[in-house]
């Protein structure tokens, strides 16, 4: 996951947003009631508190269902919010106002929800709206006003570093949390969850696909004749075969102790023989660990939707179709009298 991505933080920056106008809405009011607070244009300050809380609620009733803007168009009302908030400066005092303190919240709003390609220009208009009373008001030049402006600018700088870097930290370790929730520790495939959730996202009825499963014949008998460590090595060079003969777009997964599956979106009857072929050919000639010749799999796949047009469906079909395989060459084995030895082959 990207920071510059528009679906990172859905709604929340149209909610984070929402709240902040219902503060400045809702206290802006309060604090003109205050002692010392500037009454000279008070009417106009009182409509641009309206115009806060309309657009706060708003933003909370777009967010409430779901809808979210992308960055580009936050970033475009973020800017077009200004000349208002510049507006609110003007009426409450100027260089005394005491809505200068609210651009922090701004700040810390772009610095978290931005990135750094709208941040910082977003930032600059920030500290360029709290210092436009230089422009009109006497007063600023009078006292201490272009001292205060430059270290406002470097707040903002150092609050956008510092910011930018939290997200920077926070996506990172998000990914990391995604990566390992959605994959076996031991082989590096896909999981069971992250398995179930591919087959469930395929478009079965539509577009179809193709479900295979396989596992390895005798692998119990492996790890209790060879230990765990050399059955751990052999599901590896499974999987690390498994790799090779799927398509990059597949979902290849570990679904139990030594069962497997591919789930391949769009494929069909053809496909599915040519995976399992591919599959069969690239475990026969992957290199086992010592005392393990080969890897012997059973495989069983369907193919939808003519085999289920749903995922519980499919996945019976290609689970039923591989305990028949398997039942087939037990009976195969049995009638030749053929027999394996579990300590060097799978």
């Amino acid at each position: 996951m990207r920071i510059d991505e528009p679906s990172d933080d859905g709604t929340l920056p149209d909610l984070v947003s929402g709240l902040m106008w219902l503060a400045s809405g809702i206290f802006g009011p309060l604090a003109l009631a205050l002692p010392g607070s500037s009454h000279e244009h008070v009417g106009i300050a009182l409509g641009l508190a309206g115009v806060a809380l309309a657009w706060g609620a708003a933003s909370l009733w777009f967010a409430a269902r779901g809808v979210a803007m992308s960055v580009r168009l936050r970033a475009l009302v973020t800017a077009a919010a200004l000349p208002v908030v510049a507006a609110a400066l003007w009426a409450t005092g100027g260089a005394t106002s005491f809505v200068g303190p609210l651009l922090l919240f701004s700040v810390l709003f772009v610095g978290y929800f931005f990135p750094a390609a709208y941040a910082w220009p977003l930032a600059a208009l920030l500290t360029a709206t709290w210092a436009s009373p230089l422009l009109y008001d006497d007063a600023a030049h009078l006292s201490s006003f272009a001292a205060r402006a430059l270290t406002f600018a470097v707040a903002v700088v150092g609050m956008l570093l510092a910011t930018q870097a939290l997200k920077r930290r926070l996506v990172a370790a998000e990914a990391r949390q995604r990566v390992l929730a959605g994959r076996d520790p031991l082989t590096g495939l896909a999981n069971r969850r992250s398995f179930d959730a591919a087959l469930a996202g395929a478009d079965l009825a539509g577009r179809g696909a193709v479900l295979v499963l396989f596992d390895l014949d005798a692998f119990k008998a492996v790890n209790d004749g060879q230990g765990h460590a050399v059955g751990d090595a052999v599901l590896r060079a499974v999987a690390r075969a498994a790799r090779a003969a799927v398509r990059e777009d597949d979902c290849l997964a570990r679904i139990g102790g030594d069962e497997f599956a591919v789930v391949a979106p769009g494929a069909g009857e053809l496909a599915a023989r040519r995976i399992v072929s591919d599959l069969a050919g690239r475990l026969a000639s992957e290199p086992m660990p010592p005392g393990v010749d080969t890897a012997r799999v059973t495989f069983g796949y369907a193919v939808a939707p003519a085999d289920g047009a749903d995922a519980s469906s499919l996945f019976r079909r290609a689970d039923e179709r591989l305990l028949a395989r398997k039942r087939a060459e037990r009976r195969v084995a049995e009638f030749a009298g053929s027999s394996m030895s579990a300590s060097n082959q799978l």
